[in-house]
């Protein structure tokens, strides 16, 4: 997916991401999508900017738990 070795996603990458993994989005929701997961606005997607999309706030269990690991 992250065709240049940038550590992050640009919009190309996503895109092309989502058409070779037929994730069932249509092209012109891509780029607000995109949008969405990009929340420092920077222009690509970093890890911790998609996790946070897709995982949420850490809950005081998922807190405690990476307390303990560390």
């Amino acid at each position: 997916m992250d065709d240049d070795g940038s550590k992050s996603i640009s919009m190309y990458e996503f895109a092309k991401a989502c058409k070779d993994f037929k994730v069932g989005i249509n092209e012109e929701n891509v780029p607000l999508i995109f949008d969405f997961f990009d929340t420092n606005r920077g222009g690509t997607l970093k890890i911790d900017e998609f996790l946070m999309s897709i995982r949420g706030e850490i809950n005081d269990f998922r807190r405690a738990l990476i307390e303990k690991a560390f």
